[in-house]
């Protein structure tokens, strides 16, 4: 397309110049402009066509980047949801470990206060001596 252009505005250029009579009058001439102007155009179309490839390319690049981008934040918005649910976890545990104890005390300090507290005491410390650290002189 660019080249049928090139020829037709090049057969224009050649017409004018041999129908006013201006020109070098030589056909070699009107041949040089001809060749000069179909260069031009060819030359124009083929910067035009890199332009727009360039501008093809780039917009790719551009759509990849941008997808990978998304994909990381994507991976990073899962990792930081999987470490809230793992603290999450952390602390629920760790809040049932304290009421378990809490639970434990006062169990303990329910039995000081009735009369099974001394042989509570005696089995607390027959499991020590079994699993071997009564934690003091043994008799």
């Amino acid at each position: 397309m660019l080249c049928n252009l090139a020829t037709k505005a090049g057969a224009v250029a050649w017409t004018r110049g041999a129908q006013s009579g201006r020109g070098t009058g030589s056909e070699g001439g009107s041949d040089k402009t001809f060749e000069m102007v179909k260069v031009s155009v060819a030359v124009l179309g083929l910067v035009a066509a890199v332009a727009g490839s360039t501008a093809v390319a780039v917009h790719h690049l551009d759509q990849t980047e941008i997808k990978r981008i998304h994909d990381k934040a994507a991976t990073d918005v899962a990792q930081a949801k999987a470490d809230v649910a793992r603290v999450e976890g952390e602390r629920r545990l760790s809040e049932e470990r304290l009421r378990a104890e809490v639970e434990r005390y006062k169990y303990d300090l329910r039995l000081t206060q009735t009369q099974d507290f001394k042989p509570y005491q005696a089995a607390i410390l027959e499991n020590k001596i079994k699993r071997g650290g009564a934690g003091g002189p043994q008799d």
